[in-house]
């Protein structure tokens, strides 16, 4: 899963808006978009920056020329601190990490989860549903031509598509 704003991350306060357009009717089946209600209150945990070691002094000039060392990668993850309170940094707001919901021998993930990147494998989940559930997120089922619009900060993600339908 990821958050929209690890990519287009906006500086002092987050204003990335995710758009998804179902172009055909999606179900869980066919690969429909999931997402971890509340977590648009989490702070962006990563963002996807330029390597100064790449850039070297051009980051600081603002120059398209790179100067650094060349055999780096140009961009990387930067871990984002978090703090206390969400990401308007009301601390008397709930942080709404995944607290899934219990049935069965299927335990929700510890709140540390590295979730950038990953779908969450939660043991005694028989499916990848079943862990996706636990974990706090649910499916978005969308007919053909609607239109999902959600903070950039919302946790979300889509699966392959294991049915005969398109997507």
């Amino acid at each position: 899963s990821h958050q929209d704003s690890t990519f287009l991350y906006t500086f002092p306060k987050q204003s990335c808006l995710g758009l998804w357009l179902a172009l055909d009717d999606a179900t869980i089946e066919n690969g429909c978009l999931w997402i971890r209600p509340g977590s648009h209150w989490e702070k962006t945990r990563v963002k996807f920056a330029r390597n100064p070691e790449y850039f070297g002094t051009a980051l600081g000039e603002r120059s398209s020329v790179a100067d650094g060392d060349r055999s780096k990668p140009q961009m990387i993850f930067i871990s984002e601190p978090q703090g206390n309170g969400n990401a308007n940094g009301n601390e008397n707001e709930s942080d709404h990490q995944g607290e899934g919901n219990g049935n069965g021998d299927c335990q929700p993930p510890d709140i540390d989860i590295d979730w950038v990147g990953k779908i969450p494998d939660i043991k005694g989940c028989e499916t990848v549903w079943d862990s996706l559930f636990q974990a706090g997120f649910v499916p978005v089922e969308c007919k053909a031509g609607d239109l999902v619009a959600f903070p950039g900060e919302l946790d979300h993600l889509s699966l392959p598509n294991v049915s005969e339908v398109q997507r």
